[in-house]
């Protein structure tokens, strides 16, 4: 891609925490979550360019992919036909609980509106990442967020530091749906406490945070996907501080106490050749210092 564009980082999302309260009248659940961005990112490119709308994503190219999806909403509100060509380079991995997709949306809304001039505040913009996805707002912002209602509803969190990360993702990945479909069969409900993530964010250290990890999707995907609950129990075993499915799986994430011993467990568990591994941390606001023109 040439001429007028944009190139930006679209960092993956975990859940610190996830509980859910219940299904709501519009059939959506009511969730509470610490959402963290983490610094394993895909890399988005979006130019300004040609007729019509193109997202080349591999495999995951077409209007399926929430980057097209956001960026034909974005066309819509500008009312004026526009040549916008997408293309997207992927680390972060499908079906894994990292919001990928979301991210990448996320990515073409923040480049579109520069590219176009900034003629949307970021109120509209958050508008439209709401309708793109549930995800779609906090992958706008980033950081460290409480998210209430579907995900959408986003306040912001004391910022947690560069905490070290090691992400397993087995074979398999898990369909949100189905995910959702096994919590709803049991009927098991849960709140956060919000106070408990505010005073630990406050004074952060990575065994607190690590001691309040808790996601109530956990067990349904255990049941769907085996591998999720050894791998998990690979990485406590391995020396993490603690360990988590992030989102509705598959993705695993252990926090470790520095980068050495991050990269050291990541190594032990290369062994198993089933596993897709990454060494991370944690992310700040996403401000998408990669643009380029």
């Amino acid at each position: 891609m040439s001429g007028s564009e944009i190139t930006m980082f679209a960092y993956a999302k975990i859940n610190l925490a996830l509980a859910i309260s219940g299904l709501r009248e519009d059939q959506y659940h009511e969730l509470e979550s610490v959402m963290q961005s983490v610094e394993l990112h895909d890399l988005v490119r979006v130019g300004r360019r040609g007729s019509g709308l193109v997202c080349r994503c591999g495999s995951l190219s077409g209007p399926q992919n929430l980057a097209y999806k956001a960026a034909d909403l974005f066309l819509q509100r500008w009312g004026r036909p526009e040549g916008i060509e997408i293309e997207i380079t992927k680390h972060i991995p499908v079906e894994a609980g990292l919001a990928g997709g979301s991210s990448d949306a996320a990515a073409v809304l923040r480049a579109l509106n520069r590219l176009f001039g900034l003629p949307y505040t970021p109120d509209i913009l958050r508008e439209m990442a709401a309708a793109v996805g549930a995800d779609v707002p906090f992958c706008l912002a980033g950081g460290t967020m409480w998210a209430t209602g579907r995900g959408e509803v986003l306040e912001a969190l004391p910022a947690a530091p560069a905490f070290p990360l090691v992400l397993v993702k087995p074979r398999l990945g898990v369909k949100t749906g189905e995910v959702y479909r096994r919590w709803d069969r049991s009927g098991l409900r849960s709140r956060l406490k919000r106070e408990d993530w505010l005073a630990v964010l406050r004074r952060p250290a990575a065994a607190k945070v690590a001691a309040l990890l808790s996601n109530a999707l956990e067990p349904a995907a255990m049941e769907l996907v085996p591998a999720i609950a050894e791998i998990k129990a690979k990485l406590l075993h391995a020396g993490c501080l603690g360990a988590l499915m992030s989102g509705s799986g598959s993705t695993v994430f252990g926090m470790a106490e520095s980068a050495l011993r991050a990269r050291e467990i990541a190594r032990s568990l290369r062994q198993d050749r089933s596993l897709h591994i990454w060494v991370t941390r944690f992310q700040g606001e996403n401000s998408g210092e990669m643009d380029r023109r």
